[in-house]
């Protein structure tokens, strides 16, 4: 088995692909297996689908990069309704 302690993740691929492939793949990868943090509390956010992601702490969706988190971003996320509150209000609406 050959060293993998530059390409890292990527060394799976072996010599298939080039090393500077290689190299750009497993720094994505390093960011995108990072603990991702939410931009309004700080705690986990997970993602939903690509660029989606929800708080499990604070529950807030939010649209960001597809595959990773970055706190230096020029722009607030956009907070993405889910629906649910919009929905009961619109009944409410039509009821009354």
């Amino acid at each position: 088995m050959a060293k993998t302690k530059i390409v890292k993740s990527a060394g799976r691929f072996g010599v298939r692909y080039g090393q500077s492939a290689r190299r750009r793949t497993a720094a994505i990868e390093e960011k995108q297996n990072k603990r991702q943090e939410c931009f309004f509390c700080n705690g986990k956010a997970v993602r939903v689908s690509k660029g989606i992601w929800e708080c499990k702490k604070c529950g807030k969706r939010f649209a960001a990069h597809a595959y990773f988190l970055e706190k230096e971003i020029t722009t607030q996320p956009q907070v993405i309704d889910s629906g649910k509150k919009s929905q009961s209000l619109k009944k409410e609406k039509t009821t009354n």
